[in-house]
């Protein structure tokens, strides 16, 4: 197969994969004998507070006469804005607040979710997961508690079956070990309140703090699972929670704000594919192609990753990582215009590697300190700032490959199609600048020509 049949095969693919991924992403069908219907890809990106609404659930401290209430509710307040971005809602936000009768309260809202009645009462309705050394609920050889809880999720036993999984915190770690070194060959039962839930045999001490519960009769389902692991998570809270209200809230933005987003989207994408291809010509024609790629996969991203919730902060972090996207081509582009001016002895296909190795090593630092301040912003930030980091950090490990790679292999695949007239391409020779300086003095008119003044001997 010649280099053009290949190039035309390559463009063609890439042309038919956007196209598809555009389409995907907006058009809805139904499957054939089956009940359920395919939506848009893009319609099923969640949205935050400010963009779709959602749910806000006020829950009140049960005063249980504990210590250092404050420390307590406040690490609650930590635990619970955990649970919930590790669920999915990275833009719900989780406040502290006192009630009308002076008594501490949690404000949680929950942006752009499918069952927040669902949600909110998982939260208020948590499991105290016990394990016991007696077949008794009323026993009170509690050895390890749910204050011994770390964390709760999702996992499978030695069959595959779904079950919960359990990671201890350091005293529980020391807690559980010694209970199974106590209760070698013997049984120990697992409790959630007065249930029981799980009467399992020690077969060797268990020193890595970690334990899975599992159900007979086949095993938990997924959705009994995720259910019972977040009830377990919520159960670990240093105190009581009871739920004193609940209510849908509406967007801050009004309804109109996702559509005014995508028309303002959609014009500033596309006085960007008018400025690369009126400055760069076919360079600017393959920008313009690397950034279809580009957009189509942050959409789809931003659809199938759990932690991304839209939002006004979110949007501005996609905005501003197609800025960094058209920047790199920008840089690629120069060291491209360069390399062939000032050496009338390199082809275009040759100007094009060069220019690429020439900037790969800037566009890449470039990115990665900006990914480290997304990164920074992810971790430590708060929940408006968690979507802007998330965004931000997607789009630039998209803007890189798009940049360094699909732009580098258009250019590549145009090269064989037209190698010989590099005016396509907006190149141009130094001599050709000069001639063309030339012309424009000699067609200047003598009386508007500066004066020549010459030296006397």
């Amino acid at each position: 197969m010649n280099k053009k049949k290949k190039s035309i095969i390559i463009l063609s693919v890439v042309s038919v994969f956007i196209i598809l991924m555009a389409v995907f992403a907006v058009v809805s069908f139904p499957i054939a004998d089956t009940v359920y219907d395919y939506n848009g890809y893009a319609k099923t990106i969640k949205l935050g507070l400010d963009m779709s609404g959602g749910v806000s659930a006020v829950f009140e401290v049960a005063d249980d006469g504990l210590e250092d209430l404050d420390g307590r509710i406040n690490g609650t307040i930590n635990s619970l804005q955990s649970l919930l971005v590790s669920k999915g809602y990275t833009e719900s936000t989780v406040t502290k607040g006192t009630n009308s009768n002076g008594r501490s309260t949690i404000r949680v809202e929950v942006p752009d979710v499918d069952d927040p009645e669902r949600v909110l009462d998982l939260i208020g309705r948590p499991a105290n997961i016990t394990f016991k050394g007696e077949e008794d609920p009323n026993a009170e050889s509690v050895i390890v508690g749910r204050e011994h809880i770390s964390s709760a999720f999702v996992t499978t036993d030695d069959d595959g079956n779904f079950a919960v999984g359990l990671r201890f915190n350091d005293a529980g770690t020391t807690a559980f070990s010694q209970m199974t070194q106590d209760y070698l060959n013997k049984q120990i039962y697992i409790y959630n309140g007065d249930e029981l839930v799980s009467a399992v045999t020690v077969n060797s001490q268990i020193t890595n703090g970690q334990a899975i519960i599992t159900q007979g009769n086949g095993g938990y389902t997924y959705q009994q699972a995720y259910d019972f692991a977040t009830q377990i998570q919520s159960g670990s809270l240093g105190v009581t929670l009871n739920i004193s209200e609940v209510r849908n809230i509406s967007a801050t933005l009004g309804s109109d704000a996702v559509r005014v987003a995508l028309i303002a989207g959609a014009i500033g994408v596309g006085l960007i594919f008018l400025f690369l291809g009126a400055v760069y010509r076919g360079l600017g024609l393959a920008a313009d192609i690397a950034l279809c790629v580009y957009i189509v996969l942050l959409l789809w991203f931003c659809a199938v990753l759990p932690w991304v919730q839209l939002t006004l902060p979110g949007i501005a972090g996609i905005l501003l990582s197609i800025g960094m996207a058209v920047d790199a081509n920008v840089i690629i582009f120069e060291r491209i215009k360069h390399v062939y001016k000032s050496n009338n002895a390199k082809s275009i296909d040759t100007a094009i590697k060069e220019g690429f190795k020439n900037s790969t090593a800037a566009i890449i630092d470039g990115n990665i300190t900006t990914l480290i301040g997304a990164v920074v912003l992810w971790i430590l930030g708060s929940a408006s700032i968690v979507g802007f980091a998330i965004t931000l950090f997607i789009g630039i490990i998209l803007s890189m490959f798009t940049s360094l790679v699909i732009t580098r292999l258009v250019l590549k695949c145009f090269v064989p199609l037209n190698s010989t007239h590099p005016g396509f391409y907006g190149l141009k020779r130094k001599a050709e600048d000069e001639n063309s300086s030339d012309e424009e003095e000699a067609s200047t008119p003598q009386d508007m020509q500066p004066a020549k003044i010459q030296e006397s001997a």
